[in-house]
């Protein structure tokens, strides 16, 4: 029976991580973004000041692979206050947009700035890609930019590959929290949809394994019952044979044999 569970027990796990394959690729933008292919940042943002309470966030040029991405958000935060964050809408800015306008600052005093390329993934989650932060203060000795002007191409010295390092974490949905190992926060963010995968099937493959072994034990332990000996008797048994076969009547043979004799 056991031989025949488990080749469909197999199948079923075989199906159940094959359906949660197709989910996170069908859900996510870029197809295989969980083996590594993420959006990621060139470099920081730039950023420009519109006026003493304004300022113009913009990143031309500096996002990579944005098919993989479903939207952009703006975070920024007073540099002394790093866990008093604020962060644009959700709706804000699609992949295609390159600049974002932060207003109702307080003047003259150093924000910091980063840009995150989101992608959506199953099971409600999300991937926060950040970039590297910029630090700006409003000035009188800074010349104002119009919020309509071009958008600067990033220059050679902010173009360098580099990776997305962390800013103040805690508190945005699917972000993590803050005193986290970063290197474990950036592996479960990217390969988040492999860890739930690897934990089910691992889940499944184990709960077969126990079933398995408690079915096999239960086989065995009948099978040992059902071949025992038959010459096995108890010591009450084999008193009451040898009793049997003292007392058992002699043949017409055996008396004719005795007579001789006597």
């Amino acid at each position: 029976d056991t031989q025949g569970t488990m080749p469909s027990t197999f199948t079923t796990v075989f199906q159940a991580f094959l359906l949660l394959t197709l989910l996170s690729l069908t859900e996510s933008s870029c197809t295989w973004s969980w083996f590594g292919q993420n959006p990621s940042w060139k470099g920081p943002p730039v950023v420009e000041q519109v006026s003493l309470f304004s300022v113009r966030v913009s990143w031309a040029g500096l996002l990579v692979k944005p098919e993989c991405a479903d939207k952009i958000r703006v975070k920024y935060w007073k540099s002394l206050s790093p866990n008093d964050w604020k962060i644009s809408s959700k709706s804000c800015c699609t992949v295609d947009t390159i600049s974002y306008l932060v207003d109702n600052l307080d003047k003259y005093i150093n924000y910091t700035y980063q840009v995150i390329a989101v992608e959506l993934k199953t099971l409600r989650s999300s991937d926060y890609n950040r970039s590297p932060a910029t630090k700006f203060k409003t000035s009188r000795d800074i010349k104002s930019i119009s919020a309509d002007s071009s958008i600067p191409e990033p220059s050679p010295s902010t173009s360098h590959p580099l990776q997305a390092r962390l800013g103040p974490q805690g508190g945005e949905e699917g972000d993590p929290v803050e005193g986290k190992d970063v290197h474990s926060q950036n592996f479960i963010e990217k390969h988040f949809m492999l860890v739930i995968i690897g934990s089910v099937v691992g889940g499944i493959i184990i709960l077969v394994l126990v079933i398995s072994t408690i079915v096999s034990l239960r086989i065995r332990r009948k099978k040992s019952e059902d071949t025992t000996p038959l010459t096995q008797l108890s010591p009450s048994q084999s008193q009451h044979t040898k009793k049997a076969d003292d007392t058992a009547p002699l043949s017409q043979v055996e008396k004719k044999a005795l007579s001789l004799i006597l």
